[in-house]
């Protein structure tokens, strides 16, 4: 079971390091989003998506 751990060339341990670098800062990411304080969580809550004026001129073309 443990021979598939086993690197067999240098080349292969590059997907691994990559791997753990993605890994450990999704899991920084997850951390820090459930430390934040609720005051931070609602003023992000409350930001808009997209400017109102943006939106009012890509609606242009289902208008007419």
């Amino acid at each position: 079971m443990f021979s598939r751990v086993a690197y067999d060339s240098f080349q292969l341990i590059f997907p691994v390091i990559g791997f753990f670098l993605f890994a450990g800062a999704f899991t920084a990411v997850v951390i820090r989003t459930f430390l934040m304080r609720r005051k931070n969580l609602d003023q992000l809550s409350h930001l808009p998506l997209e400017d109102e004026k943006q939106h009012l001129e890509t609606d242009r073309h289902e208008r007419s």
